[in-house]
């Protein structure tokens, strides 16, 4: 085996060598890069988002994390449907000195290395799951997974993989197993300033020869950036969105007090004697994401102090010098913080990944389980984009949750929450799960107060429109719930009790809305309200089929100016305008006014959702497909043949399925501009 190199040496030849790197989508790999992995018929791999709060992350049965910018939907999107997204890839790392059949070793187990970004995260692990699939739990008894005798908290992920099988990883050696099963679990809450984190709980468990000075952590390369900048994905320097390249600019900060390593957007360092900040244009991105190591439980007689290992390098596929289980052993036992220095690690001179662990567990007996605790943390950068106090206080509150074994106060559930979109008006309907609900820190436990109805443009500033609580006590405003009482109502799947309609809406923008419930509080813990994102729901308002029965098909805006106001600032892309007071039924002809079609769509309004419109209904988003009126299409200026259309007029036909196949015809302008060319 090489001799291994020094960190030092080593750093200097990772950042000559990483210079020369292009990113580049990663080739499928086939059947002879790996070694068989061994998968039992009761296994298989599995990926799934896990969007229970403010963060979105795609969690695997498999040890990797993240989506590996091969699909446009969340790897680590903060805030939830923003976005901002923060992870390319990330893996739990595993590493011990073991004993096989062959002697002693020294081993790692990583669920991820650099590499290029593509579809083989499964190829990316050295772990093979031990079960079929991410189960799912929840506290909520409004949740489709409320298991209140074994969740832990509004949203777990649990799953189990194991290090059996000898595979190889990006050109590595082959994996020596040292068997070592883990149980993962997550964990979100979505109130307070909880609604920020995604804890990471593990249960290691050894099941062969006795392990020594065993180490947990995570590899990751966190890269903040403003995918919702980019007209393509994954980002690229020659894309239409003009943002130009993105992996060469992260900021990687880390607070020894907090066990907290952060990183944030940076386009690059201003030179002295100006701020360095000053260079980032971090408005562009103004949010910090982090991991912060929570705390671990060893043996009954493990006495260890643990101390934590950081390290960076400047991202390079196949490194020499971290191809052997030595050389990432020794990354991950340093006991040291090390300086993130050199222009190998700074915005836009270097390309940084990082691997952050914590050890040692110096005897792990067969068959003995010890757990480590992480958290995935956002925060607000503030005022600037730059400002840590943000993450930096939610990671206090992540400490918290933690050292209280992560049983918390809770608000009430948000009840099921369904909305009805018609003309200028949005009508809520909700059910009363949450008067039922049960907090075992509250005295008494059925403390449920009442409900408050949010509404916005945008979900980071939805407005408060009205609340309603219980009448009778001293709490509140003693509304009671008359003003919103309804007969049991069956609105889709859901049974309402109650009903709230919002009026003075614009028809064709996007609305957030939802409903929320909050607990009566008491003197040593304030008032909890459940948060808005449980129950989150997109409507647009518009003309209902019926509801404007002498009024013809029309298209809005007209004319169509660069982009509508709903639109404004968007990728081209994103753009659309409306044909609205369609039949239920019909077929939408465009044409030219030479008479060449561009677009013949039929047309159902029980069954469209924005399909289509990337600006209205985005599939890659977690918020699901949006409520619309049920007489409304929104057309994304894009020809069947895949082309954006030229500023013009243009001619539309409606024909109408529903009354005899009637036809109405009509004419609307589009104005662009040059830089809808691209």
């Amino acid at each position: 085996m090489r001799r291994a190199m020094s960190l030092a040496v080593a750093l200097v030849l990772w950042t000559s060598v990483a210079a020369a790197v292009e990113r580049e989508p990663a080739p499928a790999l086939g059947p002879s890069s790996v070694f068989e992995r061994i998968v039992p018929d009761s296994a298989r791999f599995d990926q799934e988002i896990q969007a229970g709060n403010a963060i979105a992350m795609t969690m695997t049965n498999y040890g990797f994390y993240g989506n590996n910018f091969f699909r446009r939907e969340a790897s680590f999107e903060y805030p939830t449907n923003r976005g901002y997204e923060h992870l390319v890839r990330g893996g739990l790392w595993i590493g011990a000195q073991a004993t096989d059949e062959h002697g002693e070793f020294t081993g790692v187990a990583c669920g991820a290395v650099d590499a290029n970004q593509g579809p083989n995260s499964t190829l990316a692990s050295e772990f093979t799951p031990s079960g079929l699939d991410i189960l799912k739990r929840s506290t909520l008894s409004t949740s489709p997974f409320y298991d209140p005798l074994r969740a832990i908290s509004e949203l777990d992920f649990v799953s189990g993989f194991n290090d059996f099988s000898p595979v190889v990883v990006a050109g590595g050696e082959a994996h020596r197993p040292m068997n070592i099963e883990v149980q993962h679990e997550t964990y979100q809450w979505n109130f307070a300033e909880f609604a920020n984190i995604l804890f990471v709980h593990l249960k290691v468990t050894n099941r062969g020869p006795l392990l020594k000075n065993m180490y947990v952590g995570f590899y990751a390369e966190l890269a903040s950036g403003c995918k919702k900048c980019y007209v393509n994905w994954p980002p690229g320097a020659s894309d239409a969105g003009g943002m130009g390249g993105y992996y060469d600019k992260k900021w990687i900060a880390f607070d020894d007090s907090l066990g907290l390593m952060r990183e944030h957007y940076c386009a690059g360092f201003a030179a002295p004697p100006a701020d360095p900040v000053s260079g980032c244009a971090a408005h562009i991105e103004p949010y910090w994401v982090g991991i912060k190591h929570l705390g671990t439980r060893g043996l009954a007689e493990d006495t260890t102090t643990r101390k934590l290992s950081f390290s960076a390098w400047s991202w390079l596929p196949g490194s020499p010098f971290r191809d052997e289980d030595v050389e990432r052993y020794a990354l991950m036992s340093t006991g040291l913080i090390q300086p993130i220095a050199g222009d190998s690690l700074m915005p836009r001179t270097g390309d940084p990944v990082t691997i952050f662990s914590v050890g040692p567990f110096p005897l792990i007996y067969r068959d003995s389980t010890v757990t480590v605790d992480f958290a995935f943390v956002g925060g607000s950068g503030g005022a600037g984009g730059a400002d840590p106090r943000g993450i930096q206080l939610n990671s206090k509150f992540a400490q918290f949750a933690y050292d209280h074994n992560y049983v918390l106060p809770v608000p009430p559930p948000s009840p099921r929450f369904e909305v009805v979109a018609r003309e200028q008006a949005l009508d809520f309907y909700w059910d009363n799960e949450s008067q039922s609900a049960y907090d075992v820190t509250s005295q008494p436990p059925n403390d449920f107060q009442g409900y408050r109805v949010y509404i916005g443009e945008d979900p980071d500033t939805m407005a408060l429109v009205a609340q309603f609580d219980v009448a009778g006590d001293t709490a509140s405003f003693n509304t009671g719930f008359d003003a919103i009482t309804i007969a049991p109502t069956l609105v889709d799947t859901l049974t309402a009790n109650y009903k709230f309609t919002v009026r003075g809406l614009k028809d064709g923008f996007k609305y957030y809305c939802a409903v929320t419930a909050f607990d009566l509080g008491n003197s040593q813990i304030t008032s909890l309200e459940s948060g808005r994102s449980q129950n989150q729901r997109i409507a647009i308002p518009g003309t209902q089929p019926g509801e404007r029965p002498d009024s013809k098909p029309t298209v809005f805006p007209n004319p169509y100016r660069v982009e509508a106001r709903w639109d404004q600032g968007s990728n081209v892309r994103d753009h659309y305008l409306w044909f609205a007071n369609l039949p239920e039924r019909c077929t939408i002809r465009i044409y030219t006014l030479a008479g060449d079609l561009l677009l013949e769509k039929e047309f159902d309004g029980a069954t469209y959702h924005g399909e289509g419109a990337r600006g209205i209904y985005d599939p890659s988003a977690s918020l699901g497909k949006p409520t619309l009126s049920g007489a409304s299409f929104g057309w994304n200026l894009i020809t069947r043949q895949g082309q954006a259309i030229a500023t013009g007029l243009y001619l539309y036909s409606v024909e109408d399925h529903a009354s005899g196949n009637k036809r109405h015809v009509g004419k609307f302008l589009v104005i662009k501009s040059d830089r809808e060319g691209q």
